[in-house]
């Protein structure tokens, strides 16, 4: 039997909303051969598209650790499906100067870079971050979120005029 956390996420990886951004290109799993071989609950590879630019992938995978899943906040990185490891961070997508799009993926400045998204969606940095809560309430992930959330605001990032590439 699978633990609750994960019971939810498989749930939610059969909804409606998540199953509508698989079928429209924006968000799936990782295949198989793109996880490492030791791949476990609660560990998960995902997708999602990225805006076209010279030089860059047209997605990008992240490794989720969704212990707790919902009631605590997903985190992870980047993840390259070539070497089955944390994403570079040469190779993270790159924002126009102060955007908010730089400031999410910033790879410096914080004790997570390279390991979490700066956002209040991961739980990481949020924990460094107790204010969010009140000055970002509507950015803040609670029990109601689900992975579907999660994917639309990164995703949408990726997808953004702020995004320039590698």
């Amino acid at each position: 039997m699978l633990p609750p956390d994960q019971r939810l996420f498989e749930a939610d990886l059969q909804s409606a909303e998540y199953r509508n951004g698989v079928a429209k290109g924006l968000w799936g799993e990782a295949e198989p051969a793109l996880r490492p071989d030791n791949a476990a609950w609660p560990i998960v590879y995902l997708w999602m598209a990225a805006a076209p630019r010279a030089g860059a992938p047209d997605r990008y995978y992240v490794a989720l650790n969704l212990a707790g899943y919902r009631n605590v906040p997903p985190t992870g990185p980047f993840w390259d499906p070539e070497t089955k490891q944390a994403l570079a961070l040469a190779k993270w997508p790159k924002g126009k100067p102060n955007s908010r799009f730089a400031q999410v993926f910033r790879t410096d400045a914080f004790s997570f870079a390279g390991r979490a998204f700066y956002h209040p969606y991961d739980r990481s940095p949020l924990s460094d971050h107790p204010s969010w809560p009140s000055e970002q309430p509507h950015l803040v992930w609670t029990g109601a979120h689900t992975i579907v959330n999660y994917l639309e605001e990164f995703q949408s990032l990726l997808t953004s005029g702020d995004y320039v590439g590698v």
